[in-house]
């Protein structure tokens, strides 16, 4: 379940009542993956512990997988679901993965995944399978400020709750292609990856990422992960979330909403903002 009901004191200019209210669930699951090692024996043994609104567990852990660069799109065999909230990525029988890529756990917190890292160069990420579609036209500012309202239409949660973040993907016309809701910004990004690579409908070269809040750059670096080259965000970006978007030519918006935006990076893929050539 994804919600859960709960007793509370509403207090308003009625008076205070004792109601029942609707709030979203948050609970661990533990991220495991099966392979075969050296020894041409199967192994299994836990990667990440992560917070997390139940639901799309499965497309969670391979969005986080895929968008960490430990498994890449022809690696994955099978996800299966076990008991006391586990999921177990099965790596295909003749991948060998690269276990010194998974010697650290991750434990993400469902407010924040990379934290506290002061410049871009510190974390070493290149992206150097990056390949934006080229020859685009331009967005138009129309388009880019009906993204949000098109996506809170996909929010049930959202509504049920008022506690929960979404992504919504979209293709280069504004129409939606996936979308996810988590208690985690991050993980709403990951499960859209994870759905997309075990549909097989990588990459996500010509489309568009809306996120319900703020830009950060875990959200910048999992965008760059699918190949996305416009993220749209309701909130405000960070300082490295800009740098990282300026550095790689992705565009960036934030503040969409009630009709209006701000283009932090990649202007060039905003109509009637580019610039005139010199």
């Amino acid at each position: 379940m994804s919600t859960k009901d709960v007793m509370i004191w509403r207090s308003n200019r009625a008076g205070t009542h004792y109601v029942a209210d609707t709030v979203v669930m948050e609970e661990p699951v533990e991220i495991r993956i099966r392979f075969r090692d050296s020894n041409d024996k199967w192994g299994e043994r836990p990667l990440s512990i992560t917070m997390r609104t139940p639901g799309d567990d499965q497309a969670l852990a391979v969005g986080f997988m895929f968008t960490e660069g430990m498994l890449l799109e022809n690696q994955l065999d099978k996800v299966t679901i076990g008991l006391e909230n586990t999921v177990t990525v099965h790596f295909k029988p003749d991948v060998r993965p690269e276990l010194e890529k998974l010697q650290r756990n991750f434990y993400a917190t469902s407010s924040c995944g990379v934290c506290g890292k002061s410049s871009l160069d510190s974390l070493g990420y290149t992206y150097e399978n990056l390949h934006f579609a080229e020859n685009l036209p331009p967005l138009s500012p129309e388009l880019i400020a009906s993204l949000p309202q098109k996506l809170t239409e996909y929010q049930s949660l959202f509504d049920e709750t008022g506690g929960i973040h979404a992504a919504g993907l979209f293709d280069w016309e504004g129409n939606l292609v996936l979308s996810a809701e988590d208690v985690g910004r991050h993980n709403a990004v990951d499960k859209i990856a994870g759905k997309a690579l075990m549909n097989q409908s990588l990459p996500f070269n010509q489309h568009i990422l809306v996120l319900s809040g703020r830009a950060c750059f875990e959200l910048l670096h999992k965008a760059l992960a699918l190949n996305i080259p416009v993220v749209v965000a309701v909130g405000a970006p960070s300082s490295l979330a800009i740098e990282t978007a300026e550095r790689f030519g992705q565009t960036l918006i934030g503040f969409a909403r009630d009709g209006r935006f701000n283009v932090y990076s990649g202007i060039h893929r905003v109509e009637a903002l580019v610039l005139p050539k010199k």
